[in-house]
């Protein structure tokens, strides 16, 4: 039945994007975080290229529509540029395995092609609500499912993995942390609606419920930073804390021993085999980027490369500062475990540099549009991308996900907002001179 559905209202969306840029925009993460036939089951719809067909679309609906196509003149925005070039040349440069290197170069191109137009294509109100209304009816309702799954069963349901870009318990859950933020940002927009309000606080409630069921130690800790953080930043205090404390309360009504026995974990982390896993790509990232410090190894050349990784283990002992077990020849390495290890295993000290400068700008950016703002929707949009990026960052430390649609939907959404902002007080500003010149000129 959802299969028959979805190829139903394809020719609808499809319409509809074709005429307006931005629900193309919005179709394509919509598509991106969660495969449409996902949610069919198998069907007709599993042999369309959902995402593939949403990009196309959008190109077409930029070109020939009469939208203003100047991206954005931000530090953000050429940051990424650079960032992108630099990711390039580290791909060309790869140390090895150049097939896995350049599937994964592919990835991240459409990734910041997304960004383009996310950046470029998102001006008004309603482009931004829709943009977080394909995040939400993706990635966040998914989980929500799974969430609710999880407290019906009294914590019983086990979560693994929901996407191929997020597969496993730890990507899904940093997911569903980083999508939180955007829900309660549409259920602001609609606290007149009773019933899209509360509907959407228990799409970010299930969410939370989610993160929680997934085990995962480093988005649970992601989950405490993300709650402290909106507490801090809420005008309602009592009210908010109120309800985490119920939400707390839910928890330690279904949570298991076993849960609170991992968690508890994170305070021996030394002694933790998993993190002992961790400590050792961490080296051999580090190892690459003292190898090659201005274009690393490639995407995931580090690890995946395993004549690359013998070849680095050989100098483990010069980092024997950092106290870790050894890893020896043959041992198996998969991943980074870390953004801020996989960027600089796979671009060197350089491609970390501009990395992390994009990050802090785009923090940056939204302190500042949190403040400055002219109406409430900018405000709220601002301080809810900041939380999403607070939870990216402190979840993301144990995890490799640093090229994430949804991240680079979040850095383009800032850029395409500080435009907007900067736009407005800059023609207040001229209104502002334009009348003061008058009166200057009927005073003399």
């Amino acid at each position: 039945m959802r299969d028959y559905l979805l190829v139903l209202i394809l020719p609808l969306l499809l319409y509809a994007a074709i005429r307006k840029p931005y629900l193309s925009v919005s179709f394509w993460i919509w598509s991106a975080l969660v495969p449409p036939f996902l949610w069919a089951y198998g069907g007709i719809s599993t042999s369309v290229r959902w995402n593939f067909l949403f990009a196309v679309v959008t190109l077409a609906s930029f070109a020939i529509n009469k939208i203003n196509k100047k991206p954005p003149s931000s530090a953000i925005f050429v940051l990424a540029v650079i960032f992108f070039i630099h990711a390039t040349i580290s791909s060309l440069l790869n140390n090895g395995n150049g097939p896995i290197v350049w599937f994964r170069y592919d990835l991240f191109w459409r990734t910041l092609l997304l960004f383009f137009f996310v950046s470029v294509v998102l001006r008004k109100k309603i482009h931004f609500e829709a943009m977080a209304w394909g995040i939400t009816l993706s990635f966040a309702t998914l989980a929500m499912i799974d969430g609710a799954k999880f407290l019906a069963s009294l914590g019983g349901h086990n979560i693994f993995g929901l996407t191929p870009s997020f597969n496993d318990n730890n990507l899904s859950a940093l997911a569903a942390l980083m999508c939180i933020p955007i829900v309660i940002f549409l259920a602001r927009q609609y606290h007149h609606n009773f019933y899209f309000r509360n509907g959407l606080y228990a799409i970010a409630f299930f969410n939370v419920m989610f993160v929680l069921g997934s085990n995962s130690r480093g988005a649970f800790l992601g989950l405490i930073i993300f709650c402290i953080a909106y507490w801090f930043k809420s005008k309602s205090k009592f009210r908010d804390g109120f309800f985490m404390s119920i939400g707390g309360l839910v928890a330690l009504l279904i949570l298991s021993d076993e849960w609170f026995n991992r968690m508890e974990t994170i305070g021996s982390a030394d002694e933790d085999s998993s993190f002992q896993g961790r400590l050792k790509s961490w080296k051999l990232a580090i190892l690459m980027a003292i190898r090659h410090p201005f274009f690393g190894g490639g995407f995931d050349s580090t690890f995946i490369n395993r004549n690359t990784a013998n070849s680095l283990i050989l100098d483990w002992e010069s980092l024997s500062w950092i106290p870790s077990d050894t890893l020896s020849v043959g041992d198996p390495i998969f991943v980074a475990h870390s953004i801020y290890f996989q960027v600089l295993a796979d671009h060197g000290f350089l491609g970390f540099f501009w990395y992390g400068l994009l990050v802090l700008v785009t923090l940056k950016t939204l302190n500042r549009l949190a403040k400055t703002g002219q109406v409430f929707w900018q405000t709220n949009l601002a301080e809810m991308l900041r939380l999403s990026l607070f939870a990216f960052l402190s979840a993301g430390a144990a995890l490799s996900s640093a090229y994430n649609d949804l991240f680079f939907s979040i850095v383009g959404m800032t850029a395409a907002l500080s435009a907007v902002v900067d736009s407005q007080i800059k023609e207040k500003e001229n209104v502002r001179a334009d009348i003061m010149r008058r009166r200057a000129g009927i005073e003399t």
